[in-house]
């Protein structure tokens, strides 16, 4: 009621003045001045109703602008008072509601940017943390709860996290506003730590090079046991060669170091061979280009082919099960199949039958080379499949083995769609086995998933 006190006020101030001024103009009479009083009054009287109604409805619009702007300060960014009254308090109505849309727009816009940045620090392969000024985790995300091995909550101590030392110390070292990074070891991983200042905390960073390490130490593996494979006969060509070349010898000796050379100058080509195709295949570079074939009929084609020493050895090979053809790249299954009758005729010692089984469900075929050998003990058996990898590696070397040939086997058959595996005990022989697709299945358009 202030409002339309004040108004009324205001009104009959320049009422008054009217009065007073029209008086000592136009010098009324006495009857003059009272009808004019009389006027006046009137006026006056009517004049307060309708302070009051323009104050009330002033009031009104204000009262919604107040409270839009109170709904706003407190979230709610959809008021709608609309052009409520007349002139300025329409336009200050209006003034509002695009306030409200424009603080709205830029509301959407920061949560759509603040999920987009949820879903990716969520993302992150690498442990990501927020440190506050007093070294305890503000914020981090899942991999961060991986690297520690539990559900981190806000408030957690970095130290009390991790065993490693170093990542503490960095953090503090962070804090104090300097930059580090090193390698430190979790349980069995490898991890390239990083701790950066932040406002007054620490950013750290927690980036898996377990992997990375792993294969630099493959490469530094396969490069040592090529080296010593290529020393070893390389040693013999040298010596031999040598004592050739300084003459005295008589024609006995010199035929048989010329053998000898031969052996090992074939030793480093069979090497170096098996290297070239174990690189063409673990480069991607190599896909099979299958036809129907028999392997049946290849396992007595590849028998055929192995070293004389090895048929002289008296072996007998023994091919069973069924003739329907296989879905493969006939060289690669021939390379196979030769492989591992190699190596069964290396360690049949003692019994002569290396068999060959083939087995068909209608989608793949499942091949068996079996020799009754000495057998490979358990520690062993996973790791056959590995480059260089030897049971016995002074009785492979001695038998002109690579230590690639079930390596590359694997590669192959993989490439197929197949799977491998080897069953082994001591004293009672081994038996290789394989999986290829059957030709049976292009009639019926299936795909080549890999057999349970």
């Amino acid at each position: 009621m202030r409002l339309a006190t004040r108004f009324f006020l205001a009104a009959a101030a320049v009422l008054v003045v009217a009065y007073f001024a029209a008086r000592f103009t136009l010098r009324l009479d006495a009857t003059g001045v009272a009808a004019e009083a009389a006027v006046l009054g009137g006026i006056l009287l009517l004049l307060w109703p309708a302070s009051r109604l323009v104050a009330r409805r002033i009031e009104l619009a204000l009262g919604e602008a107040r409270e839009a702007v109170d709904r706003i300060a407190s979230g709610d960014l959809d008021p709608s008072i609309g052009p409520t009254g007349s002139g300025s308090v329409a336009s200050l109505g209006r003034a509002i509601d695009r306030m409200a849309g424009q603080v709205r727009h830029r509301v959407e816009v920061s949560e759509r940017e603040s999920s987009d940045l949820s879903v990716l620090f969520d993302g992150l392969e690498d442990g990501l943390a927020f440190i506050d000024r007093e070294g305890f985790v503000s914020l981090c995300n899942p991999a961060f709860e991986r690297w520690a091995g539990r559900e981190v909550a806000p408030g957690a101590r970095v130290g009390t996290l991790f065993r490693s030392p170093g990542i503490a110390e960095a953090v503090n070292a962070a804090r104090r506003g300097e930059s580090t990074t090193a390698e430190v070891e979790l349980g069995e991983n490898t991890v390239l730590m990083s701790a950066r200042p932040h406002r007054s905390g620490a950013i750290i960073v927690l980036h898996d090079l377990t992997v990375m390490r792993r294969l630099e130490g493959v490469r530094r593996d396969f490069v040592a046991n090529v080296s010593h494979e290529l020393k070893t006969p390389l040693t013999s060509v040298v010596g031999f060669a040598e004592a050739l070349a300084d003459g005295g010898l008589d024609a006995d000796h010199a035929r048989d170091f010329a053998r000898r050379i031969l052996s090992n100058a074939t030793r480093m080509r069979y090497l170096v061979d098996d290297l070239l195709d174990l690189s063409l295949l673990e480069s991607g570079s190599w896909s099979p280009e299958p036809e129907a074939v028999s392997v049946g009929a290849i396992a007595r084609e590849a028998w055929e082919t192995l070293s004389p020493k090895v048929r002289a050895a008296d072996l007998n090979l023994h091919v069973s099960g069924t003739e329907r053809p296989a879905w493969a790249d006939p060289d690669a299954i021939r390379q196979v199949i030769r492989n591992l009758l190699d190596n069964a005729a290396r360690y049949s010692d003692e019994d002569p039958d290396i068999s060959v089984r083939i087995e068909s469900d209608g989608r793949f075929q499942r091949v068996e080379v079996s020799d009754r050998g000495p057998g490979i003990a358990s520690v062993h058996v996973e790791r056959v499949f590995e480059r260089f990898y030897r049971v016995d590696p002074a009785r492979s070397r001695a038998r002109g083995g690579t230590g690639l040939g079930l390596s590359i086997v694997k590669h192959f058959v993989e490439a197929h769609g197949g799977r491998i595996g080897i069953e082994s005990v001591l004293g009672h022989g081994t038996t290789v086995w394989f999986t290829l697709p059957d030709a049976a299945r292009l009639s019926s358009r299936e795909g080549l998933d890999v057999p349970a």
